[in-house]
């Protein structure tokens, strides 16, 4: 092999093979090192030049310089292509600037699950679902319903009061935040006419703050105002809401009670839909769980808002929709369902 072919062979295995096959910058530097460095294979060429001629030596020296500045410009490039290789490996998680890591699903709150369930099963009974404001008329929330103003509900121990604007014509007693949602029913008889079939779901605001209390809650109020309207079709409706929402026959109950805007009044009760009435620990043993109160609507409210208690009847029942959400999920604590405890919620997936 001649010189000539000695020097091209060397070039194109350092060119060819060797860089070519580096995977890393320590890889390509130990290939220059073997054909560059001191002792390297190229280097030992030019160590061959005094023995030629010197009409030789000249034209041999340049060739060998040329192979070495092609080997050179080899090694940069390989280093410059593994170079970009690392960092498009580094840069390629965040290539796309658009995408967003997957997160799981989220899911309804239970209160709002317990509180949609509540407005399918009474809009299928014929009920209009309706709303009201939250910053209410102390008329609507207190005096309409015959509540007076020496009655303890209106207790600044219990209720919240709005302070008027600066200026305002209005007093410090006339605005509160709602205390029920029963003044949904006053601001409906005031609006329409008999007959009435409505439900009013909605946030509603006390100064209570405990374990089965909060300053901040959910109730569900119903209202049937029409000619002949008793005390038996009031039951009948309860009954078939509660086996309705629990999705098997309940029996319900009334135990005679006093509210100011109701006579005769009762609180109601349902028969367990965890055991069947025979006793468990979420009934704590007696096969019934008190839900909430009911009865007919008094002829007091009837004339504040209009209606002729002498023609028409009607009857009204209000309960927690946190306290139904509680029996569904058998949550013990009510705070839980307010304080937006993550780990709390991932418990009620979809």
């Amino acid at each position: 092999m001649s010189d000539d072919e000695t020097l091209a062979g060397l070039l194109h295995a350092f060119v060819e093979v060797e860089l070519r096959g580096a995977l890393t910058l320590d890889d390509a530097y130990a290939c220059k090192v073997k054909y560059l460095g001191k002792k390297g294979l190229l280097t030992e060429l030019s160590r061959t030049l005094g023995s030629l001629a010197p009409e030789q030596r000249r034209a041999r020296g340049q060739e060998i310089n040329e192979a070495k500045a092609a080997a050179e410009l080899a090694y940069e490039a390989r280093c410059a292509a593994l170079k970009a290789e690392a960092e498009a490996r580094e840069l390629g998680v965040f290539e796309d600037l658009t995408w967003i890591p997957p997160t799981p699903p989220g899911t309804l709150h239970p209160v709002t699950r317990t509180r949609r369930a509540l407005e399918r099963v009474f809009a299928s009974m014929g009920f209009d679902v309706v709303d009201g404001p939250h910053v209410e008329w102390a008329r609507y929330n207190f005096d309409d319903l015959n509540i007076g103003p020496d009655h303890p509900a209106r207790d600044m121990a219990d209720t919240f009061f709005v302070s008027p604007p600066a200026g305002s014509r209005w007093s410090p007693g006339d605005l509160v935040l709602r205390t029920h949602t029963s003044p949904v029913q006053v601001r409906t008889m005031l609006t329409r006419r008999p007959p009435i079939r409505i439900v009013a779901l909605g946030t509603v605001f006390r100064r209570d703050d405990d374990a089965t209390h909060s300053p901040m809650f959910h109730q569900i109020e119903g209202l049937c105002v029409d000619e002949r309207v008793s005390m038996a079709d009031l039951r009948a409706t309860l009954y078939r809401f509660v086996s309705a929402f629990f999705e098997r026959p309940l029996e319900v109950r009334f135990r005679p009670s006093f509210f100011p805007f109701v006579e005769p009044g009762a609180e109601f009760d349902m028969q367990c839909p965890f055991c069947g009435g025979k006793g468990c620990s979420v009934c704590k043993g007696s096969g019934w769980i008190e839900l909430g109160g009911a009865g007919m609507v008094h002829p007091a409210v009837f004339e504040a808002c209009g209606i002729d208690p002498e023609r028409y009847t009607g009857w009204a029942f209000g309960f927690g929709i946190d306290r139904m959400a509680m029996l569904m999920h058998q949550i013990h604590d009510l705070r839980l369902l307010f304080e937006g405890d993550v780990r709390f919620l991932e418990q009620f997936p979809c």
